[in-house]
């Protein structure tokens, strides 16, 4: 009889032993850590009929505790992530699972009441505070590639499944266990690997981006505000349960998919000069030369003015004592001499010249055809130079600067600030992206495109545009509008802001189904330090 017993014995623990292969790749297809910890801690039981059970992971010098197990106080916790508010255990030998975690060896005792050289306090406070009686106890260590223990595996009290009796865990169930924790840790050490590789390409894709957008006032926080406002949409469409928004869910994946998106949408700004990324008005940095070119125009009308007024009145000593006066007469005689009338409307063009300049060169002053042929004819006025050269107020270049519209682009800037996202197609090309985020250059380039086909780079619209894409269009004009750090102009109200972007709607060129989610859920509230 007792023969039979030790064949069935051995019989089973073969089964157990051929189930390892298929609980391996169970292990090892499982993608969430929370329900791996759970499986691990489900098998183990399984294997060994345990009625309880913890599994530990090592944070530091400590053991957190991440699942528990208990069939008889019905208690079962951590499977779904939830945090589990028990004090962790210190990696030290006082402690069996710290004594395991320390040493990397497997400890069975058959009753922890009369075990000695460990400290079981915390079972038998738990016991007296719960009535729950633990006896015997089985705790394996989780050991990764490098032989390192990642985390403690303990299991309590045996079950005979013929008396329903508290048994000590046997020996041969005990291998099969530490085969067990041997394939978990492999799946828990290869989704850890996983998770570090990912968060260290985010992490180094958000020190690049915060490092190009650190170089201009221009992008200071704009990267990172699209991507939130991003996230904030995707949530949103995810609680819609009517309308053409209700079919559509991101889930984990797909939402990280939008935010590395909206991370990467104009990392190609890294090669657009920051002439053309920070300049803040019209003329910019040239302002001050055409200022000080009708200022030294001014000055020699004036002076000639002078000379006019002194030949005409003869007063010679007078002439003597102002050409020693410098801050008067800061110019020679002008070589030929104008009536004062030519000098004086002269000087009040030129005044009119600067005034009118400094307006222009405000980007908040729309440059209608009116200002635009005064402006064209301020490029036709001429001075003498030094050299005796001539010279116009305005270069072509300063009139094509100054004539600009709207904003403070040139057409031929606009087309280098437009190449940034041709840029970033082919700096993300040479990027290698893991399978889950292969999505992310595609759509980080199509933030700029318009339903209407008029959008770069691309030209795509209507449903070639994907629904990630329209998002960050959404996000990225939203930032532009209202941000407060750019050179060029002020914030803008929120609520100047949504009646452009409704107009863009109209137009045709943004999607209308998340402009409508985008101002009935109020998402830009929901923006960290955002006022409402």
């Amino acid at each position: 009889m007792n023969f039979i017993k030790r064949s069935e014995h051995f019989d089973e623990i073969v089964r157990q032993l051929e189930n390892l292969a298929s609980i391996g790749i169970a292990l090892s297809a499982e993608k969430d850590s929370n329900k791996l910890l759970e499986m691990i801690m489900y098998e183990a039981r399984r294997v060994t009929n345990a009625d309880a059970g913890t599994l530990y992971l090592v944070e530091g010098e400590q053991l957190r505790m991440k699942i528990i197990h208990n069939k008889t106080m019905n208690t079962f916790r951590g499977g779904k992530g939830e945090e589990i508010d028990l004090p962790p255990v210190p990696i030290s030998r006082e402690y069996v699972s710290g004594y395991v975690a320390l040493t990397a060896e497997a400890v069975n005792i058959p009753d922890v009441y009369e075990a000695e050289g460990f400290d079981f306090s915390g079972p038998r406070k738990y016991d007296a505070m719960t009535g729950y009686r633990t006896r015997s106890m089985l705790v394996i260590p989780l050991k990764n590639h490098l032989e390192e223990v990642i985390g403690v595996l303990q299991l309590l009290n045996a079950i005979d499944e013929e008396t329903g009796k508290i048994i000590p865990f046997d020996i041969g169930y005990q291998t099969i266990v530490q085969s067990l924790s041997s394939l978990a840790a492999i799946a828990l050490t290869n989704m850890q690997l996983i998770q570090e590789i990912e968060n260290l390409f985010e992490s180094f894709v958000q020190v690049i981006v915060t490092a190009i957008d650190a170089q201009t006032p221009y992008n200071a926080t704009h990267t990172q505000q699209v991507s939130r406002l991003s996230q904030l949409i995707a949530l949103e469409i995810n609680q819609e349960d009517s309308g053409p928004l209700a079919k559509e869910f991101f889930d984990e994946d797909r939402l990280k998919v939008l935010v590395m998106a909206g991370w990467l949408h104009d990392i190609g700004k890294v090669a657009t000069p920051l002439k053309v990324m920070n300049k803040a008005t019209r003329l910019d940095e040239q302002l001050p030369l055409v200022l000080a070119r009708i200022d030294y125009a001014l000055q020699k009308e004036r002076n000639a003015l002078l000379w006019s007024i002194l030949k005409k009145n003869r007063q010679i000593s007078a002439q003597n004592e102002l050409l020693g006066n410098a801050d008067l007469l800061p110019f020679a005689a002008p070589a030929s001499l104008e009536d004062e009338h030519t000098c004086k409307s002269k000087i009040e063009l030129l005044k009119s010249a600067r005034e009118l300049i400094i307006r222009a060169d405000d980007p908040a002053t729309f440059i209608d055809d009116e200002l635009k042929e005064k402006l064209e004819a301020l490029s036709e006025i001429t001075f003498t130079g030094e050299d005796g050269k001539v010279y116009p107020l305005l270069s072509p270049a300063e009139l094509a600067s100054i004539t600009v519209a709207k904003g403070t682009l040139t057409d031929e800037e606009r087309k280098i600030m437009e190449d940034h996202v041709v840029i970033t197609a082919k700096m993300l090309s040479k990027l290698p992206f893991t399978k889950k985020l292969a999505r992310a250059p595609e759509l980080a380039c199509m933030h700029h495109e318009h339903l209407d086909g008029k959008g770069y780079p691309k030209g795509l619209k209507g449903d070639e545009i994907p629904l990630e894409a329209r998002i960050l269009a959404i996000a990225d004009i939203y930032d532009a509008l209202t941000a407060s750090d750019r050179p060029y102009k002020k914030g803008m109200s929120v609520e100047n802001a949504l009646k452009i972007m409704g107009f863009m709607v109209k137009e045709g060129k943004l999607d209308s189904d998340i402009m409508n989610l985008f101002i009935r859920r109020k998402v830009w509230e929901k923006l960290p330090g955002s006022a409402s």
